[in-house]
């Protein structure tokens, strides 16, 4: 064990640890807050805000939802070529002009729409810069399965990681021999529960201080937390794995 302490304990890095850490820590302060904002005494003091939002959510309701759905379309058109607007822009703008369950319905398929586009833009054009980077390093490469068909459990876990960048890993794995199939089913499960979360925090964003609209990021931050240490058990997993194999061969 005093092996596998200096190989995965001192010498890995520590920031999937932290970054787990500090999400757990934030969905426990969300949580404080939630109970804070309860109280009638501070529901009473938030009157006059409440009231303005509710005016504005008045102006939302009477838009056109053909222009919102259009605009919405919109942005999932350029965030395949320009991935500079966060998906979860788009499931909050469907979910405050439509029902929950339109948003999520249409956040599904605007994301299973786009990673088709990136999942063959891959196929035929390379990984891209995830595919880049990876391949620096072999051990990487070869925990991906960039080389194969693909770590199918790698991208559903990494899909259930609220900031990590799908269309950038759609590409990615475009590249490998993993089928169409295969792919969509894992990140269509994988980003559901970002979809149906964001998507009620629009629903519920004119009445920020409820349960309705703190809930989800708590929720998005336990998610992130618990990903990233099962993200963190597989690499050193991995790193102890390779150890073995290397002592095996010495001896």
């Amino acid at each position: 064990m005093k092996h596998y302490d200096k190989l995965g304990n001192k010498k890995s890095p520590k920031y999937l640890r932290a970054l787990s850490f500090i999400c757990f820590l934030l969905a426990v302060s969300l949580t404080v807050l939630t109970f804070i904002l309860s109280l009638p005494l501070v529901q009473k003091n938030l009157g006059e805000i409440n009231a303005w939002l509710i005016r504005i959510e008045h102006y939302i309701a009477g838009y056109d939802w053909l222009k919102a759905l259009f605009l919405i379309v919109l942005m999932y058109l350029l965030k395949t070529v320009i991935p500079v607007i966060p998906f979860s822009v788009m499931f909050v703008s469907a979910g405050m002009v439509f029902s929950a369950p339109i948003a999520v319905f249409i956040g599904t398929l605007g994301v299973s729409l786009l990673c088709t586009v990136k999942f063959f833009w891959g196929k035929k054009y390379g990984g891209g810069s995830v595919h880049k980077v990876v391949f620096k390093s072999r051990r990487a490469t070869n925990f991906m399965g960039f080389n194969d068909k693909g770590n199918r459990w790698i991208l559903g876990l990494l899909c259930f990681i609220p900031v990590f960048p799908v269309g950038a890993v759609s590409r990615a794995y475009g590249a490998t021999k993993m089928s169409f199939s295969t792919f969509i089913s894992l990140i269509v499960l994988g980003v559901m529960p970002r979809i149906i979360l964001w998507s009620f925090v629009g629903v519920n964003i004119f009445e920020p201080f409820t349960v309705g609209f703190i809930a989800p990021f708590i929720i998005l931050l336990v998610i992130s937390g618990v990903s990233l240490l099962i993200l963190d058990a597989l690499l050193q997993g991995e790193r102890i794995e390779k150890y073995e194999k290397e002592s095996d061969k010495q001896s």
